[in-house]
């Protein structure tokens, strides 16, 4: 809505003054942070100074007599040495409800996906075991960011990189063999470094039952070992797939790691790199020269004994998403990963892609505790608690909603015994119950005045005079910047704090005025729509965050 403001302004402001047209790109408008300073503030007089060669104060008081007859500013003020505040007025404020009540649960959102298109990489878990609460972090920053992107006008390709090639797909197989055969053999030995759990058991008892003359019926065990693999690879992938759909994620693509080398794709990349100069070859390796790019060294991509390095692999995948034809790329990893995003950013800018071309998100680790204490253990894993685990204990939209409360980049504990309370200590409990409370007051009118809010209707807005509602009137006018700075700045987690500080004031509102007026149909009307208003704009909220609108609490 900022945006909007600042051109309301000047094009009144141009039509006076024409020496702004040089300078109008340079025009700020911002919300200040205490009311007294206005709704709004602008640096405009300062921009003219120069080219009118007078003092800003003097251009700020010129100004103000403009921006005075504009129905959309209730108040002008000039403040400092040339700040414009401005108050709005309820007419502007009215136009604002209107708009929220045509676009629904898509308030603010950009209506073309013209900013260009772009890929958001996240979860990539190894496919070896359940999802744990760190990929649970990751799926819900991820995601949240994509459709934060999308809310701004992007194209949106969300990504999930399958890392099937390498020796931990060679250790799951080994895991389930060892299984398979206990259970005929209960002293066959199991890998050191084998994945335990009760997973690991299950696949093996599927495969004993459905497969076991064929699997005993092979030579060469490292042919059984291998086969193992390969299916628990992709059982285990449904059920990653599965879990993720239940939380409400999923994917456009799905790429391969191991795709990248039977395809040739790592050759290629490597091929590209050293037809810009960039490969040579030292102590019988392969090398790129990343340091021409900020890298603190060059990095071997091919060994002495002739096999990829794992950067190869990335580098490869990158080409790849270069070649896709992407305007930038942004990869969720985790907090472990910090000092591998340098050589990385290196070797992508060497295919000649900007600076900031490929972004990189990072996520912290999360501890769950439960009566005051930390709980480590799961069953089922063997080591850790499960992102099915978790949401079946305090279900999706608070696990949503808990993942979203701080920066991905700082560590997050998680109170289950808050996660479960039905009160406002519990922050996604207020934020539903502030929607749920607006579907009981509509459920109301029906019932007893026979008034239905879900229908369309008219309402004189201009007994809308209460100051708290103009304070919500003014809060949900930039709720769409609040989001798109969120979303500029991947800060999605930003999300949880505009819906809190929402619900906050209609909680306010809806303790202290009456709403169902029977002697004055027309004032119930119209804070009704306001009522309509603020449910919209949580449900554009919720519906960002991936969290459920609930009409009964």
């Amino acid at each position: 809505m900022l945006k909007q403001i600042k051109e309301k302004i000047v094009s009144a402001v141009e039509t006076r003054i024409p020496e702004l047209e040089n300078v109008k790109e340079k025009v700020k408008v911002e919300i200040p942070k205490e009311d007294r300073f206005g709704d709004i503030s602008t640096n405009i007089a300062f921009l003219l100074a120069k080219p009118l060669k007078k003092k800003p104060v003097d251009i700020a008081s010129e100004i103000k007599k403009i921006l005075e007859n504009q129905p959309e500013f209730e108040k002008v003020e000039v403040a400092g040495a040339g700040f414009i505040n401005i108050f709005l007025s309820p007419f502007f404020f009215h136009s604002i409800l209107k708009k929220i009540l045509e676009e629904k649960d898509q308030y603010g959102k950009a209506k073309e996906r013209n900013r260009g298109r772009i890929n958001v990489e996240f979860v990539s878990a190894n496919p070896t075991g359940p999802l744990h609460l760190g990929h649970g972090r990751g799926a819900v920053v991820g995601n949240v960011q994509s459709n934060l992107y999308e809310y701004i006008g992007y194209k949106v390709e969300r990504e999930f990189y399958i890392n099937d090639a390498g020796r931990q797909i060679k250790k799951l197989g080994e895991s389930v063999y060892a299984r398979f055969r206990q259970i005929e053999e209960p002293d066959y030995p199991f890998p050191e470094d084998g994945y335990h759990g009760e997973y690991i058991k299950e696949i093996a008892q599927h495969l004993y039952k459905y497969e076991r003359e064929k699997i005993l019926s092979m030579v060469d065990e490292n042919q059984a070992i291998d086969f193992c693999a390969e299916f628990a690879k992709e059982y285990l992938l449904e059920k990653i797939k599965e879990d993720l759909k239940d939380f409400g994620v999923e994917f456009d693509i799905w790429f391969s790691e191991k795709s990248l080398y039977t395809s040739g794709k790592v050759d290629e990349a490597i091929e590209f790199l050293r037809s810009k100069g960039l490969i040579y070859e030292k102590e019988g390796a392969l090398w790129v020269k990343t340091t021409q790019f900020g890298d603190d060294k060059d990095r071997v991509i091919i060994k002495s004994d002739g096999s990829y390095t794992y950067f190869a692999g990335d580098i490869a995948y990158h080409y790849d998403k270069f070649k896709r034809g992407y305007d930038f790329v942004v990869n969720v990893w985790g907090a472990d990963h910090h000092g591998y995003f340098p050589r990385l950013k290196a070797a992508v800018m060497a295919f000649g892609v900007p600076e900031d071309w490929l972004k990189v998100i990072f996520i912290q680790l999360v501890k769950l505790f439960k009566n005051g204490k930390e709980v480590k253990m799961s069953k089922r894993s063997g080591s850790f608690i499960t992102l099915k685990e978790l949401i079946e204990e305090v279900g999706k939209d608070a696990v949503i909603y808990f993942f979203l409360t701080k920066d991905s980049n700082t560590h997050l504990n998680f109170d289950i015994d808050l996660a479960l309370k039905k009160s406002s200590e519990n922050p996604v409990y207020y934020v539903q119950y502030a929607h749920a409370r607006i579907c009981s007051v509509f459920r109301e009118a029906k019932e007893k005045f026979g008034f239905d809010p879900e229908e369309d209707f008219e309402a004189d807005l201009t007994l809308l005079k209460e100051n708290q509602e103009r304070i919500l009137m003014k809060y949900m006018t930039f709720v769409p910047d609040f989001i798109k700075e969120a979303g500029e700045k991947q800060q999605p987690h930003k999300l949880t704090q505009i819906t809190y500080d929402l619900a906050s004031e209609f909680h306010f509102y809806y303790n202290n005025f009456k709403f169902l007026v029977k002697e004055d149909e027309n004032l119930m009307k119209a804070r009704l729509y306001l009522l309509k208003a603020v449910r919209n704009v949580l449900r554009t909220l919720f519906k960002l965050m991936g969290i459920t609108p609930l009409e009964r609490m």
